[in-house]
């Protein structure tokens, strides 16, 4: 389900909120003000309920998040190459944990003994750290959209697969451009998101529906 409408306003549903949002760093959206006083910034990522999983810059995870959710249960560092200053962002967990035995990653080098040993007794991929490096959505990329700046499906994919119960609700209360809504769909899971963006909201039904 995708709701046109502020979260905020909203009885918060139970289920596991998975979520990028705004960062406060005076970008420019359509409809949203991504420079508020911190007091209101704070004010509005309190309305997120635990158990939630939260994308967002370290200085922020590190300084800000604490003061809304508490103790942290673990944190993974996602990096990327870009021409941008920032090339990482915490993904973290409260009120959660993940299981990172539920996922595998893609060995690094298919050359070395070890592996193509492991690979013959069955062993698809190496063990998930807490570094992933994926890569930002590119403009050529197949998932790309019209949303400014979009989270890659593999990032949330992995972020579902060790959190998530299977009869979990995965919830977005910044919906954006779906990618949550969308894998979550992929993945079989039941699904809510919130965005205020019409444009946005046609975006993420797309998405949906393709």
């Amino acid at each position: 389900m995708i709701l046109n409408k502020d979260f905020t306003f909203d009885e918060y549903p139970n289920g596991i909120t998975i979520t990028d949002p705004p960062y406060n760093q005076n970008y420019h959206y359509n409809s949203y003000n991504d420079k508020l006083s911190m007091d209101n910034y704070i004010k509005l990522l309190s309305h997120i309920k635990k158990p939630c999983v939260i994308i967002h810059y370290p200085e922020e995870t590190i300084n800000l998040l604490p003061k809304i959710f508490g103790q942290c249960e673990q944190v993974v560092s996602w990096v990327y190459n870009s021409n941008t200053g920032k090339q990482s962002r915490l993904i973290s967990w409260w009120g959660c944990k993940p299981d990172f035995s539920k996922v595998t990653q893609p060995y690094k080098n298919l050359n070395d003994k070890r592996v193509k040993s492991l690979l013959e007794k069955g062993r698809t991929g190496a063990k998930l750290y807490d570094w992933w490096e994926i890569n930002q959505v590119k403009n050529v990329s197949k998932e790309k959209t019209e949303h400014p700046c979009q989270i890659p499906e593999e990032v949330i994919r992995r972020i579902i697969l060790i959190t998530a119960q299977k009869d979990d609700l995965i919830i977005d209360p910044f919906a954006g451009s779906g990618t949550t809504l969308k894998v979550a769909k992929d993945l079989g899971f039941k699904y809510i998101g919130y965005e205020i963006d019409e444009n946005y909201i046609n975006i993420i039904k797309n998405r949906l529906n393709n």
